[in-house]
């Protein structure tokens, strides 16, 4: 469905493992075709200063998965423009011809080194 669709790297998390007390998890990234949109961009005003909360729209053929704290799963990450941007919703819309997976995304503070934006030189943990 996705008329402007690109290549995005989509990093998908397995199961969470308990590993000396704290949860950690292996990770798959892959090639996916998407139209993602910019939504607006709002700045969050915290007690350790400003940050930008960035917003992402996704439409794709496939469902992009949310976090389940109670099965152990994280949400699937998007890398846009060199930032990565965690799921927060995926939902299949059956209104037209069309049908499609529309998913929202938030940036990820401080996911804007090098090391971390580039998934070539990282492999799964």
């Amino acid at each position: 469905m996705p008329f402007f669709a690109a290549n995005y790297t989509l990093r998908r998390y397995e199961k969470d493992l308990i590993v000396n007390g704290y949860p950690t998890a292996g990770y798959k990234d892959s090639t996916v075709s998407l139209d993602v949109q910019e939504m607006s961009d709002q700045e969050v005003i915290e007690a350790g200063g400003s940050r930008d909360k960035m917003m992402l729209k996704a439409f794709g053929d496939f469902p992009i998965r949310t976090s389940k704290q109670e099965d152990g799963v994280r949400s699937d990450q998007l890398l846009y423009e060199g930032r990565w941007f965690e799921c927060m919703s995926s939902r299949l819309s059956r209104n037209t011809v069309l049908k499609h997976w529309t998913s929202t995304f938030e940036l990820i503070p401080n996911s804007t080194n090098q090391e971390t934006a580039n998934p070539e030189t990282e492999g799964s943990t």
